[in-house]
């Protein structure tokens, strides 16, 4: 069974004809109790970078429920642990080549949220090696000009 990261990164390039791998960021539905994971398969020496964000039932950004998300690396190794966060970005670079694992859980505490509401709902957007730079930047940092 494929990876859903490595399932949207390879639509992605099947239909935007690109050579540089993209990858599109993901929506996902946190329960009120349990984990909701997601992994992908890489090799050692990759840089990574996600940034994720909760919003709450009117599509209001980092007003809504918390959650505490964990990155452990292809033999349980914690890269990335934060708690009671409603968005954050984290970067790292592969030590080791297996399945690394996203996993999100509502945090305990929701008191600060008054909404009645059993799920959380988070964008993912997780992007490796080359798809790591932002080229933008790059483009104006060198002032890159058209050849005459």
């Amino acid at each position: 069974m494929a990876s859903p990261l490595l399932v949207i990164a390879l639509v992605c390039l099947a239909g935007g004809g690109s050579l540089l791998p993209a990858v599109e960021a993901i929506w996902l539905t946190i329960p009120s109790k349990g984990d909701k994971c997601v992994y992908e398969d890489i090799q050692a020496n990759v840089v990574v970078v996600a940034d994720f964000l909760c919003i709450d039932q009117d599509n209001e950004a980092g007003l809504g429920p918390t959650v505490d998300i964990r990155v452990t690396s292809a033999y349980g190794n914690e890269v990335y642990k934060k708690t009671n966060v409603t968005q954050g970005r984290f970067a790292f670079t592969t030590t080791e080549s297996g399945t690394y694992l996203a996993c999100l859980r509502m945090h305990h505490d929701q008191t600060h949220y008054k909404v009645d509401n059993t799920t959380a709902i988070v964008n993912l957007d997780w992007k490796m090696g080359i798809g790591t730079k932002d080229w933008d930047a790059v483009a104006k940092k060198e002032k890159i000009e058209a050849i005459p």
